[in-house]
Parts: C-alpha cells; sequence; structure tokens
C-alpha cells in the first residue's frame, strides 16, 4: 500500500490550517531563528577579535534585551559584537565584570560541557539499555 493516498488527504484536511499558522506564526518564528544566529556567529567573532588583542577578554552583556559580547583589551572594552550604535562602556555599564574570560577559558568550559553531556548521554542509554533487559526486550 502506497503512502501518497493518506498524505493527500491529510494535506487536503490540515492544509488551510498549517497555511494559517505559518501566516501567522511563521515570520516571528523566522526572525527569533535568524536572532540566534546572529548571537552565535557573534560570539565567533568576539572569540577571533579578543584572541587578536592584547591580553584579549570577552564578556556577555545584556542591553535592552539584546544579547552582546564584548571584546576587552587589558581591561577596557573595545569592541561589542555584534555591530550596536550604542557605545561599548554603556552596553556593559551594568554588568558584572568579574565574568570576562579568556579565549581560552571560554573554549576549555566549553570542553568540559561537551565531556559532561556526552557522559550524561551514554549514562541514559545505559539505564536504557538495563531497562530493555529487566524488562525482557
Amino acid at each position: 500500500m502506497s503512502w501518497i493516498p493518506q498524505v493527500g488527504k491529510r494535506a487536503l484536511k490540515y492544509g488551510p490550517q498549517a497555511q494559517l499558522a505559518w501566516k501567522h506564526a511563521g515570520k516571528p518564528a523566522a526572525d527569533a531563528v535568524q536572532r540566534a544566529t546572529a548571537v552565535r556567529s557573534a560570539r565567533r567573532t568576539a572569540l577571533r577579535h579578543a584572541d587578536t588583542v592584547v591580553e584579549g577578554a570577552i564578556l556577555k552583556a545584556v542591553h535592552n534585551g539584546d544579547t552582546f559580547w564584548v571584546v576587552f583589551s587589558g581591561g577596557e572594552p573595545v569592541a561589542a559584537y555584534p555591530k550596536t550604535s550604542v557605545p561599548v562602556d554603556e552596553v556593559v555599564a551594568k554588568t558584572d565584570l568579574s565574568k570576562k574570560m579568556t579565549p581560552d577559558q571560554l573554549r576549555a568550559r566549553q570542553a568540559a560541557r561537551s565531556k559532561r553531556r556526552r557522559a550524561a548521554e551514554g549514562a541514559r542509554g545505559v539505564k536504557e539499555q538495563w531497562r530493555r533487559r529487566r524488562n525482557g526486550f
């Protein structure tokens, strides 16, 4: 039996509802994905910039609901990514400066998180195998 008739039937039944949902929620969802991608890209750009300056460090700062990665050189803020028209000093005005990290510290932290995540996934897999064996599957 083919799957095409079922797909066609559901497309006729739910197509108008899906079109309405996309019409009203598609643009905000696409904008949210675009903002999240821009923040990730800004972090990578800030890391590259911090690698090139003397005593480079980066700090995640939130200003007016937007996330910025601020690059420091020797304790002074030099740039913010993504680019903003607001002065960098104003972006970091209410941010805890003790949370600054060098690029190497940030990479080490990411590697540790990745190890913990892999270990947790491995533990979940072992638990699932044990449950299956216990239940006779």
